[in-house]
This record gives C-alpha cells, structure tokens and sequence, in this order.
C-alpha cells in the first residue's frame, strides 16, 4: 500500500512537471516568463493577437534580440518596447532556451495521450460541433493530442489546433510522466500529423508511400544505437514498394519516387524532440525557410539524399520501440520503452 501511494504522488509529480513545462499552443498565451530567446530576420510588425489583420503595436528591427514567453504552431508571443505581442515565427532565427533544463525544445508541442478513434468524427475548429471543421476523422483510426479540457482533447493540426469530442474517442492511453517511472512497454511519446487522402493519381501514391515508410522505419533500438531514416525506409524507388508522387523540392514540389516519406520523417522527428535526454539527433534538416505546412513552422525533417536524412541515437540505457501507422489521414509514430 505504501509503494503504490509513492508510485501515486511520483505520478503525480511527474505530470506536474510535464505541464509546467509545456507551451500554450492552444491556450491563450498568459505566460509572463521569458522562456526563449531569438534574433529578428527583418524588420516585422508586433500584433496585438495570432493573426496577420491584428492591429500593429511597434515595429521590431532586423538583426533586433527578443525576448520570447511562448508560442503557437505559427506565431511567439513576445516581449517589446511597444508592449507584449506576436510576431510570425519564420521571421525569427536562432531560437534558444534560458533553461533548457527545465524548458522543453523550442517548437515542441508535447502529445500527453493517443487515442482510437470510436466512430467517424471530425476535428473542429473551436469546441463546439456546430463549429467549422479542420478535417475529418475515421473509425479506427489512431491519434495523439496535447491536453484534455472540458470534454474536448486538443489536437495539433497542421499549424493550428483542432479539437475533438473525447466521446468520440476510445482507448486513451497516457504517456508515461517520466522516463523513470515507465515500465516495459510504457510509451514514451506519441506524434500525429494529419495528410490529405483526395484521391488524385499522384495523392494515393503519396498515401501508399506514407504506409511504406511506416512499415519499413518500425523497429527496436538498442542503447547506443544509431538509427538513419534513408537507410532503413530507402531506398526511394519503385522496387522498394514506392509509386510517384508530389516531393518538396526547394519550396516547390516536383514528381519523384518516394514523395510522403518526408512526412513520416517528419512525424518520427517531432516524438523524438520530446525526449531531448534520450534519443540525439545528429543529422536533420528542414525543407527550407518555409519548412513543411503539415507541422508547426520549422519543425519538418526532410529526407531523400545522405545530406538530407534524419539520424539520431538511442542514449538511454534500454531498448526504444518505433511504431509507425497511418490510416485515413493520420499518421501516428509512438516511442515506447522496451527493456
């Protein structure tokens, strides 16, 4: 009895920490605490709200250091002489955190929970089904999403947030609060990116490449291992189950073998963000300034060539499942511990 009210109150801690921690993606951005700091690309309007019509309240100069309290898929709040405000996020570079220790990655937006969906549903707008609709959702397809409130769970879609009835949902499973407390098979981190199904020639070879690469990139990592996307999803051509397809070429798109494996690099790359301790990153790279639109802004991770690739390295002390899946539009990666 005693150890299960330590494990309770450890429990407890942990998802405190979790929360603390976490940005206000969703939420309105009340955090007066300066969380990060970045340098201004040009010179850039401060708004009064997340939106490009908000009214203007000082202007931030090219080359200018920012204090930043947080941030949306697309904007950061931050501080100025005219006030506190937003500016857009493709306008700031070298982003860093004042505490890293306690602050997780700039641009991570932590999924907390994964989901099946029960029955055919939608994501909305704003919490209310007479709302307009982001897209919709299919039975027996897998989610994650950020936080739960007032019935609704908060789901990150593409740079916005999407909401969806929890009754609509089954099967919801937390991460683990803490690498420490997770047992064998506990989850770790969970992302969901969200891909169109129209049925276009070029878009269902998309679709069947977004299920090869999840096929193919599913596997254990042992401690000290590297893992390289190119080398276990490639290579991109037609004998390894790849048909042509839209792929992100310097801002625009050409037709390639292969096109949607960026997606699932993408997807695998935003779990592994939310276990800075455990798993290294050694190689990434965006598809350019404007970065992928299926994620928050500059969090894609291109692949295709050995200088475009996603590598990492498990450095926990345990075995780390990948599980990849997509149905129907979402595409779910879940970390889990293995040992």
């Amino acid at each position: 009895m005693y150890n299960s009210l330590k494990k309770l109150c450890a429990l407890c801690l942990a998802l405190m920490v979790i929360f603390s921690v976490s940005v206000s993606a969703g939420r309105e951005l009340e955090s007066q605490t300066v969380r990060y700091t970045g340098v201004m690309l040009r010179d850039m309007s401060v708004r009064e709200a997340p939106d490009r019509s908000a009214k203007a309240l000082a202007t931030v100069r090219g080359n200018e250091k920012i204090a930043i309290f947080d941030y949306t898929p697309e904007w950061l709040y931050i501080t100025s002489k005219g006030g506190n405000g937003y500016v857009l996020r493709a306008q700031v570079r070298d982003i860093v955190a004042l505490d890293p220790a306690n602050t997780l990655p700039y641009g991570v937006v932590p999924h907390l929970h994964k989901a099946k969906v029960a029955a055919d549903t939608a994501l909305y707008t704003e919490k209310n089904t007479t709302s307009g609709l982001w897209a919709g959702l299919t039975a027996g397809s897998i989610i994650s999403f950020w936080y739960i409130e007032d019935g609704w769970a908060a789901v990150p879609y593409h740079r916005v947030i999407g909401y969806v009835p929890v009754s609509h949902l089954t099967e919801l499973t937390p991460v683990s609060p803490t690498v420490e407390y997770a047992q064998r098979g506990d989850p770790l981190a969970f992302f969901t990116s969200f891909y169109e199904t129209k049925q276009t020639e070029l878009n269902i070879g998309r679709i069947i490449n977004i299920g090869v690469a999840c096929d193919l990139i599913e596997s254990v990592l042992q401690p000290g291992q590297r893992f390289s996307f190119n080398d276990m999803a490639g290579p991109y051509r037609s004998t390894t189950g790849y048909m042509p397809s839209p792929v992100l070429v310097g801002g625009g798109t050409v037709t390639g073998y292969g096109g949607g494996t960026c997606q699932v690099s993408t997807t695998l790359y935003n779990a592994l963000l939310q276990l800075p301790q455990g798993m290294a990153i050694h190689q990434r790279r965006p598809h350019g300034p404007s970065g992928a639109r299926y994620v928050p802004h500059g969090m894609d991770a291109a692949v295709g060539t050995p200088e475009i690739n996603l590598v990492f390295e498990n450095t926990y002390p345990f075995p780390v499942r990948i599980v990849a899946y997509a149905q129907d539009g979402a595409l779910f990666v879940g970390l889990y511990k293995e040992g």
